[in-house]
Protein backbone atom coordinates (compact mmCIF):
# COMPACT_ATOMS: atom_id res chain seq x y z
CA UNK A 1 0.00 0.00 0.00
CA UNK A 2 1.12 3.33 -0.98
CA UNK A 3 2.03 5.58 2.08
CA UNK A 4 0.96 8.93 0.84
CA UNK A 5 -2.99 8.70 0.39
CA UNK A 6 -4.60 9.79 -2.95
CA UNK A 7 -4.00 13.72 -3.67
CA UNK A 8 -8.04 14.15 -3.25
CA UNK A 9 -8.44 12.28 -0.42
CA UNK A 10 -5.89 15.04 1.08
CA UNK A 11 -7.36 18.16 -0.50
CA UNK A 12 -11.32 16.83 0.60
CA UNK A 13 -10.17 16.29 4.18
CA UNK A 14 -7.73 19.48 4.70
CA UNK A 15 -10.37 21.80 3.05
CA UNK A 16 -13.52 19.68 5.63
CA UNK A 17 -11.05 20.54 8.76
CA UNK A 18 -10.08 24.04 7.98
CA UNK A 19 -13.84 24.83 7.16
CA UNK A 20 -15.15 22.64 9.91
CA UNK A 21 -17.94 21.56 7.44
CA UNK A 22 -18.20 18.50 4.98
CA UNK A 23 -20.72 21.21 3.08
CA UNK A 24 -18.45 24.10 2.85
CA UNK A 25 -15.64 21.86 1.50
CA UNK A 26 -17.63 20.78 -1.06
CA UNK A 27 -18.60 23.67 -2.26
CA UNK A 28 -15.02 24.80 -2.44
CA UNK A 29 -13.71 22.10 -3.60
CA UNK A 30 -16.28 22.13 -6.47
CA UNK A 31 -17.55 18.80 -5.84
CA UNK A 32 -20.77 16.73 -3.90
CA UNK A 33 -21.23 16.66 -0.51
CA UNK A 34 -21.60 12.56 -1.00
CA UNK A 35 -18.16 12.82 -2.78
CA UNK A 36 -16.28 14.56 0.20
CA UNK A 37 -17.60 12.24 2.39
CA UNK A 38 -16.46 9.39 0.35
CA UNK A 39 -13.03 10.49 -0.11
CA UNK A 40 -12.61 11.20 3.81
CA UNK A 41 -13.48 7.78 4.56
CA UNK A 42 -11.20 6.30 2.07
CA UNK A 43 -9.05 8.40 3.85
CA UNK A 44 -9.58 7.03 7.23
CA UNK A 45 -9.20 3.82 6.11
CA UNK A 46 -6.18 4.17 4.35
CA UNK A 47 -4.52 5.26 7.87
CA UNK A 48 -7.05 2.85 9.99
CA UNK A 49 -8.18 5.65 12.61
CA UNK A 50 -10.76 8.38 12.61
CA UNK A 51 -9.63 11.79 11.23
CA UNK A 52 -12.75 13.71 11.98
CA UNK A 53 -15.47 13.68 14.54
CA UNK A 54 -19.20 14.88 14.76
CA UNK A 55 -20.05 17.89 16.93
CA UNK A 56 -23.67 19.11 16.65
CA UNK A 57 -24.18 19.71 12.54
CA UNK A 58 -20.88 20.06 11.60
CA UNK A 59 -17.34 18.19 11.96
CA UNK A 60 -14.04 18.90 13.80
CA UNK A 61 -10.50 17.12 13.63
CA UNK A 62 -9.66 14.12 15.60
CA UNK A 63 -6.13 14.79 17.34
CA UNK A 64 -4.64 13.03 15.09
CA UNK A 65 -6.76 14.81 12.29
CA UNK A 66 -6.08 18.01 13.91
CA UNK A 67 -2.46 17.54 13.50
CA UNK A 68 -2.16 16.47 10.07
CA UNK A 69 -4.70 19.02 8.90
CA UNK A 70 -2.58 21.50 9.69
CA UNK A 71 0.66 19.82 7.88
CA UNK A 72 -1.77 19.74 4.59
CA UNK A 73 -2.92 23.32 5.04
CA UNK A 74 0.98 24.78 5.31
CA UNK A 75 2.19 22.52 2.47
CA UNK A 76 -1.04 23.60 -0.04
CA UNK A 77 0.24 26.78 1.03
CA UNK A 78 3.65 26.42 0.26
CA UNK A 79 2.60 24.76 -3.32
CA UNK A 80 0.29 27.69 -3.83
CA UNK A 81 2.79 30.10 -3.49
CA UNK A 82 5.47 28.23 -5.31
CA UNK A 83 3.28 28.16 -8.50
CA UNK A 84 2.13 32.03 -7.70
CA UNK A 85 5.48 32.60 -7.97
CA UNK A 86 6.70 30.85 -11.02
CA UNK A 87 3.80 32.40 -12.96
CA UNK A 88 4.54 35.43 -11.91
CA UNK A 89 8.26 35.30 -13.03
CA UNK A 90 7.11 33.57 -16.54
CA UNK A 91 4.73 36.58 -16.87
CA UNK A 92 6.34 39.71 -15.04
CA UNK A 93 7.75 42.71 -16.89
CA UNK A 94 6.63 45.09 -14.20
CA UNK A 95 7.51 44.71 -10.78
CA UNK A 96 6.13 46.56 -7.08
CA UNK A 97 8.89 47.75 -4.78
CA UNK A 98 8.18 48.32 -1.45
CA UNK A 99 10.39 50.39 0.68
CA UNK A 100 10.54 51.98 4.59
CA UNK A 101 10.07 55.94 3.38
CA UNK A 102 13.74 56.90 4.90
CA UNK A 103 15.51 54.57 1.88
CA UNK A 104 12.95 55.52 -0.68
CA UNK A 105 13.29 58.88 -0.58
CA UNK A 106 16.89 59.58 0.50
CA UNK A 107 18.42 56.96 -1.69
CA UNK A 108 16.14 54.91 -4.30
CA UNK A 109 13.74 57.37 -5.99
CA UNK A 110 16.70 60.10 -6.45
CA UNK A 111 18.38 57.25 -8.77
CA UNK A 112 15.65 55.70 -10.46
CA UNK A 113 15.69 57.75 -13.63
CA UNK A 114 18.56 55.62 -14.16
CA UNK A 115 16.88 52.25 -14.09
CA UNK A 116 14.00 53.60 -15.94
CA UNK A 117 16.11 54.85 -18.70
CA UNK A 118 18.42 51.36 -18.70
CA UNK A 119 15.47 49.11 -18.80
CA UNK A 120 12.63 51.30 -20.49
CA UNK A 121 10.33 48.03 -20.89
CA UNK A 122 10.03 47.42 -17.19
CA UNK A 123 7.18 49.12 -15.15
CA UNK A 124 8.03 49.92 -11.87
CA UNK A 125 5.63 51.16 -8.68
CA UNK A 126 6.68 52.09 -5.69
CA UNK A 127 4.76 51.70 -2.49
CA UNK A 128 5.10 52.05 0.89
CA UNK A 129 6.38 49.86 3.37
CA UNK A 130 5.47 50.18 7.18
CA UNK A 131 8.69 49.06 9.45
CA UNK A 132 7.45 46.76 10.93
CA UNK A 133 6.62 44.56 8.28
CA UNK A 134 8.17 41.56 8.63
CA UNK A 135 7.49 39.63 5.61
CA UNK A 136 6.51 40.37 1.79
CA UNK A 137 2.91 41.23 0.61
CA UNK A 138 1.07 39.59 -1.53
CA UNK A 139 1.07 42.48 -4.14
CA UNK A 140 5.22 43.34 -4.16
CA UNK A 141 7.34 41.43 -5.63
CA UNK A 142 10.76 43.75 -3.99
CA UNK A 143 10.74 44.47 -0.31
CA UNK A 144 13.41 47.25 0.87
CA UNK A 145 13.94 47.46 4.65
CA UNK A 146 16.32 47.72 7.71
CA UNK A 147 17.26 44.78 9.60
CA UNK A 148 19.41 42.96 12.41
CA UNK A 149 18.16 39.68 12.41
CA UNK A 150 19.03 36.74 9.59
CA UNK A 151 16.59 36.11 6.67
CA UNK A 152 14.32 33.74 6.92
CA UNK A 153 11.14 32.56 5.98
CA UNK A 154 10.60 32.02 1.70
CA UNK A 155 12.37 35.33 0.75
CA UNK A 156 15.80 35.56 -0.40
CA UNK A 157 17.64 38.90 1.25
CA UNK A 158 20.33 40.61 -0.46
CA UNK A 159 22.21 43.02 2.07
CA UNK A 160 22.41 46.67 0.45
CA UNK A 161 24.59 48.72 3.32
CA UNK A 162 25.28 49.12 6.53
CA UNK A 163 22.18 50.72 8.83
CA UNK A 164 25.17 52.06 11.31
CA UNK A 165 23.36 55.90 12.87
CA UNK A 166 25.48 58.86 13.86
CA UNK A 167 25.26 62.31 15.33
CA UNK A 168 24.59 64.25 12.22
CA UNK A 169 23.80 68.34 12.31
CA UNK A 170 23.52 71.29 9.43
CA UNK A 171 27.37 73.58 9.39
CA UNK A 172 25.02 76.69 10.33
CA UNK A 173 23.88 74.68 13.93
CA UNK A 174 27.74 73.56 14.55
CA UNK A 175 28.50 77.66 13.44
CA UNK A 176 25.98 78.57 15.87
CA UNK A 177 26.98 76.11 18.65
CA UNK A 178 30.03 75.54 18.63
CA UNK A 179 32.67 72.45 19.48
CA UNK A 180 30.56 69.76 19.31
CA UNK A 181 33.09 66.95 19.02
CA UNK A 182 32.31 64.90 22.23
CA UNK A 183 29.05 63.17 23.95
CA UNK A 184 29.48 66.35 26.15
CA UNK A 185 28.88 68.75 24.33
CA UNK A 186 26.37 66.96 22.03
CA UNK A 187 24.19 66.36 25.24
CA UNK A 188 23.58 70.17 26.05
CA UNK A 189 22.35 71.03 22.96
CA UNK A 190 19.08 70.45 21.28
CA UNK A 191 18.47 66.95 20.05
CA UNK A 192 15.64 65.83 17.25
CA UNK A 193 14.29 62.75 17.45
CA UNK A 194 12.74 59.51 15.29
CA UNK A 195 9.96 58.01 16.69
CA UNK A 196 11.21 57.84 20.16
CA UNK A 197 14.38 59.12 22.61
CA UNK A 198 15.60 55.44 22.94
CA UNK A 199 18.13 55.73 20.35
CA UNK A 200 19.88 58.44 21.63
CA UNK A 201 19.95 56.80 25.18
CA UNK A 202 21.51 53.82 23.55
CA UNK A 203 24.14 56.10 21.15
CA UNK A 204 25.42 58.06 24.67
CA UNK A 205 25.99 54.21 26.32
CA UNK A 206 27.68 53.53 23.45
CA UNK A 207 29.53 57.16 23.65
CA UNK A 208 30.79 55.88 27.58
CA UNK A 209 28.54 59.10 28.95
CA UNK A 210 25.77 57.95 31.40
CA UNK A 211 22.87 61.11 31.43
CA UNK A 212 21.88 62.52 34.86
CA UNK A 213 18.97 63.63 33.38
CA UNK A 214 16.62 62.27 30.65
CA UNK A 215 16.97 63.70 26.88
CA UNK A 216 14.65 66.10 25.76
CA UNK A 217 13.98 67.44 22.32
CA UNK A 218 11.21 67.22 19.04
CA UNK A 219 10.02 63.88 18.57
CA UNK A 220 9.49 62.98 15.27
CA UNK A 221 6.91 60.85 13.62
CA UNK A 222 8.74 59.58 10.37
CA UNK A 223 12.77 59.52 9.46
CA UNK A 224 12.32 62.41 6.71
CA UNK A 225 10.80 64.87 8.97
CA UNK A 226 13.66 64.43 11.42
CA UNK A 227 16.67 64.78 8.80
CA UNK A 228 14.60 67.63 7.06
CA UNK A 229 14.62 69.26 10.35
CA UNK A 230 18.74 68.85 11.38
CA UNK A 231 19.36 69.82 7.34
CA UNK A 232 17.53 73.14 8.48
CA UNK A 233 19.66 73.55 11.77
CA UNK A 234 16.90 72.76 14.20
CA UNK A 235 19.26 70.04 15.99
CA UNK A 236 21.72 67.11 15.94
CA UNK A 237 19.64 64.31 14.65
CA UNK A 238 21.36 60.45 14.66
CA UNK A 239 20.89 59.45 11.01
CA UNK A 240 21.93 56.20 8.77
CA UNK A 241 25.37 57.37 7.27
CA UNK A 242 24.52 55.72 3.97
CA UNK A 243 21.47 56.67 3.38
CA UNK A 244 22.69 60.63 3.76
CA UNK A 245 25.34 60.21 2.24
CA UNK A 246 24.65 62.55 -0.84
CA UNK A 247 23.32 65.17 2.23
CA UNK A 248 26.93 64.71 3.64
CA UNK A 249 28.87 65.17 0.72
CA UNK A 250 26.81 68.20 -0.25
CA UNK A 251 27.44 69.66 2.95
CA UNK A 252 24.22 70.18 4.11
CA UNK A 253 25.38 67.68 7.22
CA UNK A 254 28.20 66.83 9.12
CA UNK A 255 29.23 64.17 11.09
CA UNK A 256 29.85 64.94 14.70
CA UNK A 257 31.18 61.47 15.67
CA UNK A 258 32.63 58.24 15.07
CA UNK A 259 30.32 56.34 17.53
CA UNK A 260 27.62 54.52 15.91
CA UNK A 261 24.61 52.36 16.90
CA UNK A 262 22.37 50.26 15.39
CA UNK A 263 25.57 49.08 14.01
CA UNK A 264 24.56 45.48 13.57
CA UNK A 265 21.97 45.99 11.35
CA UNK A 266 21.60 46.44 7.09
CA UNK A 267 19.24 47.33 5.05
CA UNK A 268 18.09 44.77 2.81
CA UNK A 269 16.51 43.90 -0.62
CA UNK A 270 14.26 41.02 -0.07
CA UNK A 271 12.76 38.84 -3.10
CA UNK A 272 10.84 35.94 -3.67
CA UNK A 273 13.18 32.61 -3.94
CA UNK A 274 11.52 32.77 -7.53
CA UNK A 275 12.49 36.19 -9.16
CA UNK A 276 10.84 37.32 -12.30
CA UNK A 277 13.82 38.37 -14.77
CA UNK A 278 12.34 42.24 -13.97
CA UNK A 279 13.20 41.72 -10.80
CA UNK A 280 16.44 40.10 -11.25
CA UNK A 281 17.03 43.15 -13.69
CA UNK A 282 16.24 45.41 -10.99
CA UNK A 283 18.77 43.91 -8.33
CA UNK A 284 20.90 43.77 -9.78
CA UNK A 285 20.97 47.52 -11.25
CA UNK A 286 20.84 48.57 -7.11
CA UNK A 287 23.48 46.71 -6.49
CA UNK A 288 25.84 48.05 -8.99
CA UNK A 289 24.45 51.23 -7.78
CA UNK A 290 24.81 50.70 -4.09
CA UNK A 291 29.04 49.67 -5.00
CA UNK A 292 29.09 53.05 -7.42
CA UNK A 293 27.93 55.34 -4.46
CA UNK A 294 30.90 54.04 -2.38
CA UNK A 295 28.38 52.79 0.47
CA UNK A 296 29.78 50.88 3.74
CA UNK A 297 29.51 47.32 2.96
CA UNK A 298 26.94 45.76 4.83
CA UNK A 299 27.65 43.71 8.22
CA UNK A 300 27.59 39.39 7.05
Amino acid sequence: MPTIPPLACLRAFEATARLRSVTKAAAELNVTHPAISHQIKQLEDHFGVPMLQRVGRGVVPTPVGEQFSHLLTDAFQQIQNFCEDVIRAKNGRSIAVASVASFASRWLIPRLPKFMAAHPDIDIRVIYAPHETDEMRADCDVLIRYQETPVTGSEVGVPLFSGESRPLCSPSFVARYGDLSTPEKIARVPLLHDNDRNIWTAWFHSAGLDLAAPLGGIIYEDFNLMSTAAIAGHGVALCPVELVRADIEQKNLVVLSDVGVKCNGNYLLLHRKVPSSSVLAFRDWLLKEVKSAGSQPAHS
